[in-house]
């Protein structure tokens, strides 16, 4: 799969910096960038705002660039985005302020949009427990038609008072709670953070999170650990250990479809199971419906110089699925500093191509990937750039890519681009 169009930048309001992105389907055939921003194009003015842009499948923005919170106190920071089962998306993020029931530290707050970008009710507030700390947010659909939202929750509405733990809310499709917030760990010791979401391929979704100590085999620093649940929100068989590979830490997941049917959970990993022994590698591990695992842990980079970290995965438009991840370094034409590098699947786990590049502006730092699809076919990846391809030089910017669908000639993919569109948005 190879470009369309050329690296664009998403943001409009370019004052101060514009940071950690999230991309996803908008419910009206395109797709939605959200981020954290240094400021507002809208009516927030305080130290930061959430801010998203609504693009169509031809990758021609769909209206303005938008603010999405409305309570303006304080930080909003690190948006998630996913469909809400009634047609159009949810964002939910952290705020660092008071708002709703939560005393000052932090919330986490969403805003349900229909597929034209108008909001549906008013900004809400997702945790009932309002002790200390909520933060790090995910989402993603429920599989019973609403979707579902997970965080790292410094204390528990259950039986986790070790530390952090992770905490879910479930939602059906008209923005009503089903059911009460709940704790997802049942490993309690230390430290549970970094939350993903995403669906099982069985009807439910699967929660995946770092863990500081283990549910399984692996008490030697950080591990990746998992629940899937139930459409209805009961858990589907016990917590498990996702990484096999145990030396050193790993962190940080990220979880998708693959394909096939099943799902796939990656995350960064300070060593390998593979040939990266240079410092930080991605890591993979793929499973089917029945949450059997489906081959070996796997490695995704193959440019093993120095660190690779914060991998995110998604469907690539041709029936398998995508990596992207930042790196120090490059296996392509960067070599200032850190690089978003991805990586393909075809939905048998077999690697489609080479690790590529995907940014083309290449000064200073290109980190914090996000990969959703495009609604064309393709994908689209998006990340905050030191400096900007466009008209941002203020500090950071979002920057955007997208991919096309293959092109066969004779059962090999193509470089001929000629048949789909080449908008730059």
């Amino acid at each position: 799969m190879l470009p369309v169009g050329s690296e664009f930048q998403v943001n409009t309001y370019t004052t101060s910096g514009q940071l950690y992105p999230a991309v996803g389907p908008d419910g009206a055939g395109g797709f939605v960038v959200l981020w954290t921003s240094g400021g507002s194009s809208g009516s927030d003015d305080s130290a930061a705002s959430i801010q998203g842009q609504r693009y169509a499948s031809s990758g021609a923005t769909a209206g303005d660039q938008f603010q999405v919170n409305t309570y303006t106190s304080g930080y909003q920071f690190f948006p998630a985005v996913s469909p809400d089962g009634a047609g159009g998306f949810v964002v939910v993020w952290g705020n660092e302020s008071l708002y709703g029931t939560d005393p000052p530290v932090s919330s986490i707050q969403g805003q349900r949009y229909a597929s034209d970008g108008s909001t549906v009710g008013d900004e809400f507030q997702v945790n009932t427990y309002t002790t200390s700390y909520q933060s790090l947010p995910a989402v993603g659909p429920d599989g019973a038609g609403g979707f579902v939202v997970a965080w790292e929750s410094n204390g528990s509405s259950g039986s986790d008072n070790s530390y952090y733990s992770i905490q879910g809310q479930r939602y059906a499709s008209d923005g009503s709670t089903a059911g009460d917030q709940f704790q997802v760990n049942t490993y309690t010791t230390d430290r549970q953070d970094f939350p993903a979401v995403g669906l099982d391929g069985a009807g439910g979704f699967v929660i995946v999170w770092h863990s500081d100590g283990s549910s399984g085999s692996d008490g030697e620093y950080g591990s990746i650990q998992g629940q899937r649940y139930a459409s209805d929100g009961s858990t589907v068989g016990d917590e498990f250990q996702v990484n096999t590979y145990t030396t050193s830490g790993q962190s940080r997941p990220a979880v998708g479809p693959d394909g096939a049917g099943g799902f796939v959970v990656v995350w960064e990993s300070f060593g390998s199971s593979g040939s990266d022994d240079e410092g930080g590698s991605i890591q993979g591990q793929r499973y089917a419906s029945d949450g059997s695992t489906v081959d070996d842990q796997f490695q995704v980079n193959t440019y093993t110089t120095s660190s690779q970290s914060r991998p995110a995965v998604g469907s690539d438009g041709a029936g398998g699925f995508v990596v992207v991840w930042h790196s120090d370094g490059s296996s392509g034409s960067d070599d200032s500093d850190f690089s978003i590098q991805g990586q393909r699947y075809a939905s048998d786990g077999s690697t489609a191509g080479d690790e590529f590049q995907v940014n083309t502006y290449t000064p200073r730092w290109q980190v914090f990937p996000a990969v959703a699809p495009d609604g064309a076919g393709g994908f689209v990846v998006v990340w905050h750039s030191d400096g900007s391809s466009g008209s941002d030089y203020d500090s950071y910017s979002i920057q955007g890519q997208r991919y096309g669908p293959p092109i066969f000639e004779d059962g090999f993919e193509s470089g001929d681009t000629s048949a789909w569109s080449n908008t730059v948005p």
